[in-house]
């Protein structure tokens, strides 16, 4: 449980903070290792993806990204210079509109409704993906379409 926190008291807290994590931390190195008595299974080693590779149909052109996990397309897209559009980068305005072609991604945090994430559109300010992919950028009005249906 962590200290409550009094205005004016800012340091205190902190360092309170900071003894209990070093106190947690010598408890937890100086206690008996776990142990079983049944013997150790072997465990073999698998190569765990870091990053996927996500190729963007723009404007008539096809980029192949290399995006690792965790990060959204659009950020690591325009780090690599790539010209597309967005606004608030949240997933809330709709501006950076994509379909995606194959592959999967995680967008939680975009404000489409399921059916239509269902029907493989994206925000690709919110897409992190899961897997390698294909991406086909459309136009915001495309997405109206199908979110709102106007």
């Amino acid at each position: 449980r962590l200290p409550t926190h009094p205005v004016g008291s800012t340091r205190a807290w902190y360092t309170q903070i900071q003894e209990k994590m070093a106190f947690a931390l010598r408890s937890a190195t100086t206690s008996k290792p776990f142990t079983t008595s049944r013997p150790a299974r072997r465990v073999t080693a698998r190569a765990v993806a870091t990053k996927f590779k996500v190729e963007i149909e723009h404007e008539g052109k096809t980029y192949t990204l290399e995006v690792p996990k965790g990060e959204n397309i659009l950020s690591v897209a325009l780090d690599q210079g790539l010209d597309l559009p967005y606004d608030c980068k949240l997933g809330v305005c709709m501006t950076c509109p994509a379909k995606l072609v194959s592959g999967k991604v995680d967008q939680g945090a975009a404000m489409l409704s399921e059916d239509v994430t269902a029907k493989g559109y994206a925000l690709l300010c919110v897409a992190n993906p899961s897997s390698d992919c294909r991406i086909r950028t459309i136009s915001e009005e495309e997405l109206l379409e199908q979110q709102f249906g106007q």
